[in-house]
Parts: C-alpha cells; sequence; structure tokens
C-alpha cells in the first residue's frame, strides 16, 4: 500500500487574519470543537493554533495595524521554490503582496494575488514535509477559486503553482490538480474580484450552517448539492471572513 505524501500543488495549511481574535476563537471553538495554543510573535503578538483532538488544523492571527486587505481565510499551497513561484506569479501579471521570507523552524512563504485579486501564500517547509493527515469532521478539505476569466486563470496558476486540470466527477466543471484533484474553478460575478475560499469537513452541512448562525455568523450560500460530491453551504464569520462548509455524499 503506497503511504500518501505531499506534492508541489497540494494545499497544506490554512490562516486567518482577523480584527477580533478573541472572537474568533471562541466562534470556531464552539463551532468546530477546536482548541487553541499561542505562540509568541513577537512584535506581531500571538499567533494562535488551532487542534482537533491530536490533529493540528489552522493558524490565527490579529491582523496587525495597518495590514491592507479584508478579514479573510488564507491557504498555503505547497512549492518547489518560493522565491521562484513570487517571481513567476510577477511575471504573469499577478502581484507579491509579501516577498519570500522565512518562518524559523518551519519553512519559507510569500503572499501573492493573481491579476484578478485572489491571494495565495506558495510555502516550502523546511526539512520534509509530514504525511498528508486523512479527512476527518472539523479539519480544512478542499478550496475553490472564483475567477473572472476561468480560462486564464488556468493558465496563470499552471504556469506560477504547475496546476495541472481535470473535470469535476459531474464532467461539467474544472478542477485543479496536484497528483489528484485540490480545488475547483469557478466563474466570479460580473465586476467581482477573485477569490480563494476554503472549506472545512462537517458531518451536517445544514446543522453546521445553522449553529454557526446561533453564534453571530451569516449565512452567504444556504445550500448546494454538487452531485457525486457532497452538500456545501457557505457562511461568514461574525468578523465577515467566508468559509465554506462540506459534507461528503
Amino acid at each position: 500500500m503506497v503511504e500518501p505524501s505531499w506534492k508541489p500543488g497540494m494545499f497544506t495549511f490554512r490562516e486567518l487574519l482577523t480584527d477580533d481574535e478573541p472572537g474568533a476563537r471562541r466562534f470556531y471553538g464552539a463551532l468546530f470543537g477546536w482548541t487553541w495554543r499561542g505562540e509568541d510573535a513577537g512584535r506581531d503578538g500571538v499567533y494562535w493554533l488551532a487542534a482537533r483532538g491530536d490533529q493540528h488544523v489552522c493558524g490565527l492571527m490579529q491582523r496587525p495595524p495597518g495590514v491592507p486587505g479584508a478579514v479573510a481565510w488564507r491557504s498555503y499551497v505547497l512549492v518547489d521554490d518560493v522565491d521562484a513561484c513570487a517571481e513567476r506569479s510577477q511575471a504573469a501579471g499577478g502581484k507579491v503582496l509579501y516577498p519570500a521570507q522565512d518562518i524559523p523552524g518551519i519553512g519559507r512563504f510569500a503572499v501573492i494575488a493573481d491579476p484578478w485579486g485572489a491571494v495565495l501564500q506558495p510555502f516550502r517547509a523546511t526539512g520534509g514535509e509530514s504525511r498528508p493527515p486523512g479527512p476527518a469532521p472539523g479539519t480544512f478539505c478542499w478550496e475553490t477559486l472564483v475567477a473572472p476569466d476561468p480560462a486564464a486563470a488556468v493558465a496563470f496558476y499552471a504556469r506560477v503553482i504547475g496546476f495541472g486540470t481535470g473535470s469535476t466527477p459531474s464532467g461539467e466543471g474544472t478542477v485543479f490538480t496536484a497528483g489528484q484533484p485540490v480545488a475547483d474553478l469557478q466563474p466570479s460575478r460580473p465586476g467581482a474580484r477573485g477569490t480563494w475560499l476554503t472549506y472545512v469537513q462537517v458531518e451536517g452541512a445544514e446543522a453546521a450552517r445553522d449553529h454557526a448562525v446561533t453564534l453571530g455568523a451569516k449565512v452567504l450560500v444556504p445550500r448546494i448539492d454538487v452531485p457525486q460530491v457532497g452538500t456545501v453551504a457557505m457562511i461568514a464569520d461574525p468578523s465577515g471572513a467566508a468559509l465554506g462548509l462540506f459534507q461528503p455524499g
């Protein structure tokens, strides 16, 4: 039996920059059962790491003063060379929002935006990568790119990240691949910017959606049934960060 392993193009980690760090920890702890451990981040304050049981899930921090952009979840994607990835992004019409820098003892990352404004964080670990975790409720499981020009987005991410493409199980949509499907691609509404969205697996999408509302969230998409895949709902947390809820079919 072949053990699962990380490959360039796979999403490795998610991180929330929020304007209400204590409130976000309460919200997500109540919604998903996450527990939090704080680490000193120097002048940026405390960086919080979430776990569910013994599995690390994500990071969270208060948005430092003066940092532009909306409150949002951001996804880290594994690449062979972070610096080269940032250079390719700029050459292909994207932007480098934060140049490549080291996270001591963890790895190297940058923050890039594609030509339509969708933000992504290329990453390479220091040393080897651990084995990818299996799917479980309360953990991240998928990404969606919403883009004004899907065909151009396919070309951009093939060049910058190295994504391949394939079809959704129904054959009607497009997915990005990295040895396996890792994200889907959706057209945005006219005039809207591009964005990356991330999803947490739940036992019941509607139940998790309704629970989130009692905790102060807003419903962005009440329910979508994805043929041969499962059920999706989309919420915005009390600070406005969008998040998908995915119930496998």
